[in-house]
């Protein structure tokens, strides 16, 4: 009676032992999942963010850069809004920039008739220093999104060159 009692204490044993070098491994690959999750999910967010913009910037009329500018910096900042997001973490070190043909008053089209677009870019730190998985993933990703947005035909009624266009008003 008492050889099988000590068998099953072994094994009690065994089993502490293994939970104790195998929970810690558990707990690093579970939270280096989690901090992916997280660091995919703001990527996307931001790169969403600097979507928008984009789009944004072709809503006033041609060569209204004030006009652009303040649309492409709201929809930017209101998409990526880190008080009411799971983004918070997410510091944007190079605000929102668009550049392009659109925003000085011209549509420059290229030999296809395709007109140049408005090109947006924008820089990030995603920093998890206030989260429970800066234990695991204590450095900061820099993030950075481009892009494109091309105005629509209705938008495309002049050319720079004053060349007839199927696009020309």
């Amino acid at each position: 009676m008492k050889a099988g009692r000590d068998r099953w204490r072994g094994q009690q044993a065994d089993e502490a032992i293994e939970m104790a070098l195998v929970l810690p491994i558990m707990i690093v690959i579970v939270c280096g999942f989690v901090g992916m999750m997280l660091e995919l999910r703001a990527e996307n967010e931001f790169q969403t963010a600097v979507d928008l913009a984009a789009q944004a910037s072709l809503v006033p009329p041609l060569g209204d850069q004030a006009g652009s500018q303040a649309d492409y910096t709201y929809a930017f900042s209101h998409t990526l809004n880190p008080a009411r997001s799971e983004s918070g973490y997410l510091i944007v070190t190079t605000p929102i920039v668009c550049a392009g043909p659109y925003l000085e008053g011209a549509i420059d089209l290229n030999a296809q008739g395709v007109p140049a677009p408005v090109t947006c870019t924008a820089q990030a730190n995603l920093d998890f220093s206030q989260t429970p998985i800066s234990i695991f993933w204590f450095w900061s990703i820099r993030l950075s999104a481009t892009a494109d947005a091309y105005p629509p035909q209705y938008r495309q009624c002049q050319t720079a060159s004053g060349s007839a266009s199927p696009f020309q008003c």
